[in-house]
């Protein structure tokens, strides 16, 4: 077969969406592709350059996940929602790339649909260059650390998953007043509310600051 850089980026996510560790080494993409592993090397500099392709298009995926015809508000909440989504559904690279810059059409894609919808919102050009940092590093910190979790071995998840019920159970209610008195609250969190209030947070930040009298400055 005739390989290209776009073909091997193809056989990569196919291979980390199965959550294979060495997904990203030649033997992996050559078994995937049915050509000589040396095959991908020249293509691709270094594992690090395929790593980051492959990040790259991850990030595109989530974009073109986002519905047409989104308010502002719920095109960004969408987006972030479709960044973890794939980070996970990709665990092994979501975790590697979660802390990296792509600098790909993916990447950009994605910061321009945030910088577009934060100019929307009503904020001025200095103030939409940093909650469009914020709201990425928030994302990607959740992203990363949700896809990093999921490549844990099972019973490595379920220790974790048991291991503040456990140890609270046995805490002193003395020396630890408010962690004993808000275990049960703490046992009802999951992943999909914490995303809820970091957004929330998000965007609470994101209104004190808006300009109201600005064009398209409503949700």
């Amino acid at each position: 077969m005739r390989l290209s850089p776009e073909a091997i980026v193809d056989a990569a996510v196919r291979v980390a969406a199965r959550a294979e560790e060495d997904g990203l080494t030649g033997r992996a993409l050559g078994e995937e592709l049915g050509v000589d592993r040396s095959a991908v090397w020249r293509h691709f500099a270094d594992r690090d350059a395929l790593l980051l392709a492959v990040g790259d298009r991850l990030l595109r995926m989530a974009v073109a996940q986002v519905p047409d015809g989104l308010a502002a508000r719920e095109r960004l909440q969408s987006l972030a929602r479709s960044v973890v989504e794939v980070y996970v559904a990709h665990p092994f690279v979501g975790a590697a790339v979660a802390c990296r810059t792509t600098r790909g059409p993916g990447e950009f894609a994605a910061v321009e649909m945030m910088l577009v919808g934060l100019q929307e919102i009503g904020l001025r050009a200095e103030a939409v260059a940093r909650f469009q940092r914020m709201l990425a590093d928030t994302v990607l910190a959740h992203a990363g650390m949700r896809a990093g979790y999921a490549v844990l071995p099972q019973h490595v998840k379920d220790g974790d998953e048991q291991a503040w019920a456990a140890a609270c159970a046995t805490l002193s209610p003395e020396r630890y007043p408010a962690l004993t008195a808000h275990v049960p609250y703490l046992a009802k969190q999951d992943d999909d509310r914490v995303l809820d209030a970091l957004l929330e947070a998000f965007w609470l930040a994101v209104e004190a600051t808006a300009d109201p009298t600005r064009p398209n400055s409503g949700r």
